[in-house]
């Protein structure tokens, strides 16, 4: 218990900023509310750093493996636990007599978490690609509006609230090259694709939420999701939700939201989990244009996260000769190189490595 008391002191000298929702960090597990009733606060607050700890752990590991898995994935004692715990932060404490509300952020040891899984013979999914970019529109019979106006939709989004495997960004306004949450809203296939290639994203997807009420006079909520790219595509269609009873419109477009990026990982850790038992090399030639593309296609292969390292065997400002070695199958490979704005094809008796659009950005 020791542990819980000095990071009760730190906490209350020092917060930690662990809110910043520019960064993503599949690591990072937030908005765990502990709810703990006990006369003394610091035996409170290290009840509630404690089961705080557990419940995100458990949150983690099904964030980044699949579900046929989760009955192995391995029981941890309080001090293991600690052990692979980074950090912890209390966001908001609520006090009353005998009771204490705590929303909690807490952190794990990415290396660590990855020689559990290892350990375990359990595959997982990580995200090192560009951010998806999620254009939240808000239509009423008002106005149909993206950030020309009022937009809870786009407020949540925003605030790093649904969070996750997949990296998410809200692209500003100015971004947009002038597009409306209506033109947003009606953008065809050619539009989007467009869209994405200023924005710098393999993925855009947008979520045009039409709230209203139900025949049971409860709230509701109807999107429409039109995806471009090879993750966003996927998830193109209709979704509607109802309201529950006391449930307010807050509430429900954070549950909307919520379960929109829980699909959102699924489809990514669908063909992208990493087999480290099963391993591959490939070697490939990387056309280049000067040492400024060289510097972006080695960034690129270094988000890639079925790479786990690669060789140079020759480099000039025309072509880069490299050797990858992976894990998984090579299709996993393709995929994931696909994410980052690479593409590998099969050229006059070698593979080549070129950057999506025929420039490495």
């Amino acid at each position: 218990m020791l542990l819980f008391r000095l990071l009760t002191l730190l906490i209350a000298l020092s917060p930690l900023a662990l809110r910043a929702a520019e960064i993503h960090d599949p690591f990072l597990v937030r908005n765990l509310v502990q709810d703990i009733r006990d006369t003394n606060l610091v035996q409170a607050r290290n009840q509630a750093l404690l089961f705080g700890q557990r419940e995100a752990y458990q949150i983690l590991m099904q964030r980044i493996t699949q579900q046929s898995d989760w009955p192995r994935i391995p029981k941890l004692d309080d001090a293991g636990l600690e052990d692979l715990v980074l950090d912890v932060g209390i966001d908001q404490e609520k006090q009353g007599p005998g009771r204490l509300i705590a929303t909690l952020s807490v952190r794990f040891k990415a290396d660590g978490v990855r020689r559990l899984l290892r350990g375990a013979g359990i595959a997982y999914a990580e995200w090192r690609g560009r951010p998806l970019a999620i254009l939240p529109v808000w239509q009423t019979e008002a106005a149909t509006v993206y950030a020309e106006g009022a937009n809870p939709w786009r407020d949540l989004w925003k605030a790093g609230s649904p969070e996750g495997l997949v990296a998410l960004s809200v692209p500003p306004q100015q971004q947009l090259d002038g597009a409306t949450g209506a033109s947003l809203a009606a953008a065809g296939p050619d539009q989007l694709a467009d869209l994405a290639g200023r924005l710098n994203a393999a993925d855009l997807l947008v979520v045009t939420a039409v709230p209203g009420k139900g025949e049971n006079g409860l709230l509701k909520l109807d999107l429409t999701i039109t995806g471009q790219g090879p993750l966003a595509s996927r998830l193109s269609g209709q979704r509607g939700f109802g309201g529950d009873a006391g449930e307010t419109q807050e509430q429900l477009l954070l549950r909307a939201a919520n379960e929109l990026a829980r699909g959102l990982d699924e489809e990514w850790k669908t063909g992208n989990l990493l087999q480290y038992d099963k391993q591959g090399t490939l070697a490939a030639l990387a056309p280049l244009s000067g040492f400024e593309e060289w510097l972006a296609l080695r960034d690129r292969l270094n988000r890639a996260t079925a790479v786990r390292s690669y060789d140079v065997a020759a480099l000039s400002r025309e072509e880069a000769a490299l050797v990858l070695h992976y894990v998984g199958e090579q299709g996993q490979l393709e995929s994931v190189l696909m994410q980052n704005g690479l593409v590998l094809t099969w050229e006059d008796e070698h593979w080549a490595l070129r950057a999506t659009g025929g420039k490495t950005r």
